[in-house]
C-alpha cells in the first residue's frame, strides 16, 4: 500500500499545492505527508480526494500506510 509521499510524487504536486486544493493548513497537510502525527479524519479525507483526483484512483484512508487519524 502505498503512503502520502508516494502519492504526492506519483502526483507531481508539492505539499503546498496540495494542501492549498485540499483547503487544509499547511503545516497539518506537511504532518500527513511526512508521517509525523495525526491528523483530523475530515482533513485526511480532503488531503486524499485531491490526490485521487490528479492520479485517476479511488484510494480509501485504510489504503495509506502511515496514516495516523485522530
Amino acid at each position: 500500500m502505498p503512503n502520502l509521499q508516494q502519492l504526492l510524487d506519483d502526483a507531481a504536486i508539492t505539499v503546498s499545492e496540495l494542501s492549498r486544493r485540499a483547503n487544509v493548513d499547511y503545516r497539518t497537510a506537511k504532518k500527513a505527508v511526512e508521517n509525523t502525527g495525526s491528523i483530523q479524519r475530515v482533513k485526511a479525507l480532503a488531503l486524499l480526494r485531491v490526490l485521487n483526483e490528479f492520479l485517476g484512483t479511488s484510494y480509501k484512508l485504510e489504503d495509506i500506510d502511515g496514516l495516523e487519524i485522530d
